[in-house]
């Protein structure tokens, strides 16, 4: 069976379809994938800050010391354009609808929402659409993709903090791949075919946090929160990407997804925040449905901005000649 002839037809299938796999397996027989020991650690949420750090480490064992410059340009101008967004988005419902937001979505699952990314669909689109750059963008990108981000900003009014070591947690393993990677040559070409194996895990480790049946419960607030989502996140992020970062728009329009583990962050926030328990079951549900959603919308969208604007494939030559520093 050609299974991978199949898979490489779909944007982004490396990370989409097994996602959809464990998904699927979640929905009808959850206990599967919680049977302990290995399983439960590759198949399932348990193991996905696990494999996110070995992809870390993978983009940070490829990028040159010459490169360093442009990935911070690149990730740095996307991850301060969703803080913007997920805070906009904040004193936007807050401000006219209040903690219960409008048309069954809360104002909780709109932060959590706009606030949300996808660095593994990115990094599987820019596998097959971008450059070494647009990888190791990959690393400043999970800082804003942690639960930390909403939970900061639906706590901000109340005088709570950041954990700044989550920071630091999420950039270590990327800054010692990169050190070593540039240290030894040998490292870097090691680790090269490294991450499309990864993605693969990481995708059914996504998958592992969605119910198929809870997101189609989530019905019409559902897909509001997906159209909604999509509507003003890929147009501004093809525009940032387009006209301020100066690139092809591809790695912005990749980005605009809904994580899975955004389907877990409503019940952490509600424990931290007891005000916000009433909405979070419905919240789960519909962050579930998003991410599914989004996560094949935003694969097909990135393929036709490649056919309109280009790839940054045409960029691998010139990184790869450009002087050291």
């Amino acid at each position: 069976m050609k299974i991978m002839k199949y898979v490489g037809k779909v944007p982004g299938g490396l990370m989409i379809i097994p996602m959809l796999i464990t998904a699927i397996i979640n929905t009808v027989a959850p206990q599967i994938l919680q049977i302990g020991s290995a399983t439960s650690g590759i198949f399932t949420s348990a193991g996905t800050m696990t494999i996110v750090g070995v992809i870390l480490f993978i983009a940070g064992s490829q990028l040159k010391l010459n490169q360093i410059g442009m990935a911070i340009k690149r990730g740095g101008i996307l991850c301060v354009a969703k803080i913007i967004i997920g805070f906009a988005a904040s004193l936007i419902v807050f401000g006219i609808f209040g903690e219960k937001g409008a048309l069954g979505v809360s104002a909780m699952a709109f932060v959590i929402a706009m606030s949300s990314c996808n660095p593994g669909v990115y990094m599987a689109l820019v596998q097959q659409f971008g450059d070494n750059v647009d990888e190791a963008a990959f690393g400043l990108l999970n800082i804003v993709a942690v639960p930390a981000l909403p939970i900061l900003i639906l706590n901000i009014s109340s005088g709570g903090g950041f954990d700044w070591l989550s920071i630091v947690a999420v950039l270590a393993p990327f800054i010692i791949g990169m050190i070593l990677g540039n240290l030894d040559a040998a490292i870097a070409k090691l680790m090269a075919p490294g991450t499309p194996i990864c993605l693969v895990f990481l995708g059914f480790c996504f998958g592992s946090n969605i119910n198929l049946v809870n997101a189609v419960k989530a019905g019409p607030s559902g897909l509001l929160i997906a159209v909604i989502f999509l509507v003003i996140n890929v147009p501004l992020f093809f525009a940032t990407d387009k006209f301020i970062i100066r690139r092809p728009g591809y790695a912005g329009v990749a980005f605009c997804s809904i994580a899975g583990i955004s389907a877990a962050v409503p019940g952490i926030i509600a424990e931290i925040m007891p005000q916000f328990a009433p909405y979070a079951q419905t919240a789960t549900a519909q962050m579930a449905l998003g991410c599914v959603l989004t996560s094949f919308s935003a694969p097909f969208i990135t393929k036709w901005v490649v056919s309109k604007f280009g790839s940054g494939k045409v960029s691998d030559t010139e990184v790869s000649q450009a002087p050291a520093t």
